[in-house]
């Protein structure tokens, strides 16, 4: 095991915290109510698997005043805050460490699009890299404080600053879902824009729904037909991702029209699937992680609001075969 996935798994183990609360589906018209001849589901991971919803994220700016205090916890936590305030006297130390953070991945944005590339991605452990150089410089001297190989030291402030911030649980009926597909021969994959972390929250999650009988992830899922934004330098909705998954799922003989891909977002997931050629199945069981982005006019071929709905919902034979 990796330094980062062992620290990983310590502090999911010793502080992770859920935020329980009544799901609120959305009402959205489909297509259909089942889809037949299908091989292949592949799944968005944030707000489709996994609920990142935590309190104080139902409006901007409450948001933003959870976000800066991550990073409250962030500087605390890691003993930057002297050097911080060297860089930035007037500001909270919080403050500065948000204005690089935010600032760093905008600019990386900026000069991925003058390269031409649509959507850019960036490896978050990248941005953490710079800002450590930046500390570095003020005299900060990370071993002090993170024991662990050095390479390791900006995935570590990643997760935790990933892990302070944002909610991290399965959605209900996850795990039990994916296993009842793969059993009627359905391939799983997965599609998402994420970062290094994603995998590893993926696991310890999964192992967490399963009551530790899913020790990985991988055991559900094919890895060959999974793909993560960072690992290209480019996310969805860009179809650059969606040709790699079809070069892919040629492999297992399967057709983008015999493929679904299950999202909660109409922009990100939903119509760019449409375009490729797959079939689409929108999770809308959650208010808080269902996205339009104005594209009401994209309809989804079903929609589902608990997963528990999904294997009634798909079917691996033709439409009028005996099931």
């Amino acid at each position: 095991m990796s330094d980062i996935a062992e620290y990983a798994g310590n502090l999911h183990k010793n502080e992770h915290s859920t935020h329980n609360r009544i799901l609120k589906p959305v009402s959205v018209g489909a297509l259909t109510e089942k889809i037949y001849d299908v091989r292949a589901v592949i799944c968005d991971v944030y707000g489709t698997m996994i609920n990142y919803w935590k309190p104080g994220f139902e409006d901007k700016k409450s948001r933003e005043t959870m976000l800066l205090s991550a990073f409250k916890k962030i500087v605390d936590r890691f003993k930057i805050e002297q050097y911080l305030l060297e860089m930035s006297p007037s500001d909270p130390p919080e403050k500065t460490l948000s204005d690089l953070y935010n600032g760093l991945i905008s600019l990386s944005h900026q000069n991925a699009a003058k390269r031409g590339v649509q959507y850019p991605e960036v490896r978050i452990e990248k941005v953490w890299e710079l800002i450590l150089m930046m500390l570095k410089r003020h005299g900060y001297q990370p071993e002090q404080h993170i024991k662990m190989a050095a390479g390791d030291i900006p995935r570590c402030f990643a997760f935790t600053y990933n892990f302070l911030s944002l909610g991290r649980q399965l959605y209900p009926g996850v795990v039990e879902t994916l296993q009842q597909l793969k059993s009627n021969n359905i391939v799983l994959g997965i599609l998402s824009n994420a970062q290094f972390y994603t995998p590893i929250d993926l696991t310890l999650m999964m192992r967490d729904q399963s009551n530790e009988k899913i020790d990985d992830y991988l055991e559900l899922f094919e890895i060959d037909l999974t793909f993560y934004s960072y690992e290209y330098g480019f996310s969805k909705p860009n179809q650059l991702l969606f040709r790699r998954l079809f070069d892919a799922l040629y492999e297992y003989n399967i057709l983008p029209s015999q493929t679904i891909m299950l999202g909660n977002d109409l922009f990100i997931d939903i119509a760019p699937a449409k375009t490729a050629g797959m079939k689409t199945a929108l999770f809308a069981g959650d208010e808080f992680s269902y996205f339009t982005h104005n594209e009401e006019e994209v309809v989804p071929d079903i929609v589902i609001n608990q997963w528990s709905e999904l294997p009634q919902r798909i079917s691996f034979f033709t439409e009028g075969r005996s099931e």
